[in-house]
């Protein structure tokens, strides 16, 4: 039987389509992408205009997403007074091992990017974009986070990621490819206590993660990492990186808002 979905349904999907996407979309590609007959979608499109969530070009009449949806999000973090707690910290990390340091949280049964510092001097600067998402079998940060769980559930959650899809995101040279690559993975980062990738989320790029728990009730909220090239993030200095991220990670859970950002945060995690 097929279910037939509201306008709050629709409307929804549009404004997740828009801003995965973050760029103009025919109203053709919007209507394909959420299965709608171009009515239907003509009407959903011109309701988030009027409404101030998308806007129309005038001379294309493709569409995209105002900063509406971003700035409530910042009034949200802010109100929470996250930005203000996990900034220093980060910063700090930064400072330290002079590579990038981000921060995720988990939200809808998958990490999101939240904050990030630059400790990395101009030149050889690894500076990925905060928008993209985050594929888990193949980043130090989604391998932290499946092995806080039983496999059963982390084997689900890269499943649903792309893992073992030929559609999947394009992932480095030496990412995982299946699940029986996946499992040895995940109890080796559940031993060494990090998640690590060498070229398995981007060629030339190595990462380390770590977990961070809420205080509260042990819960893993979100994961911490440091990344930059092979060439510098080498094994002889995972300890030292370990170490930032694990003192950090604590600093962390300790300020974490008791109403975890994300209002549908997995409780598989």
């Amino acid at each position: 039987m097929r279910v037939v979905k509201g306008a709050v349904d629709r409307s929804l999907q549009a404004i997740e389509l828009l801003a995965r996407e973050a760029r103009w979309m025919r109203m053709s590609d919007i209507a394909a992408e959420l299965e709608l007959e171009k009515g239907p979608a003509h009407r959903v499109l011109a309701q988030l205009c009027e409404q101030g969530w998308a806007e129309q070009d005038v001379h294309t009449s493709q569409y995209r997403l105002t900063l509406k949806l971003s700035l409530l999000g910042q009034r949200y973090l802010h109100g929470l007074g996250l930005p203000g707690l996990v900034q220093p910290i980060l910063d700090e990390v930064a400072a330290q091992c002079r590579e990038l340091v981000r921060l995720t949280v988990v939200s809808e049964g998958t990490l999101a990017w939240l904050a990030s510092s630059q400790g990395a001097a101009p030149g050889l600067m690894y500076s990925p974009s905060m928008d993209s998402p985050i594929t888990l079998h193949a980043t130090a940060n989604g391998k932290v986070w499946l092995a806080s769980m039983s496999n059963d559930r982390a084997v689900e959650c890269a499943l649903g990621g792309g893992l073992g899809k030929a559609a999947a995101r394009a992932c480095g040279p030496k990412a995982i490819t299946s699940i029986e690559q996946l499992l040895p993975e995940l109890e080796l980062t559940r031993q060494r206590g990090y998640g690590l990738v060498v070229e398995e989320a981007e060629p030339g790029v190595a990462a380390l993660a770590v977990p961070v728990q809420s205080l509260t009730d042990g819960t893993v909220v979100g994961t911490m990492s440091i990344a930059g090239p092979v060439m510098r993030v080498q094994p002889g200095r995972y300890d030292d990186f370990y170490a930032l991220l694990k003192e950090a990670a604590s600093k962390l859970g300790a300020v974490w808002p008791r109403q975890r950002v994300g209002a549908n945060v997995s409780e598989a995690a």
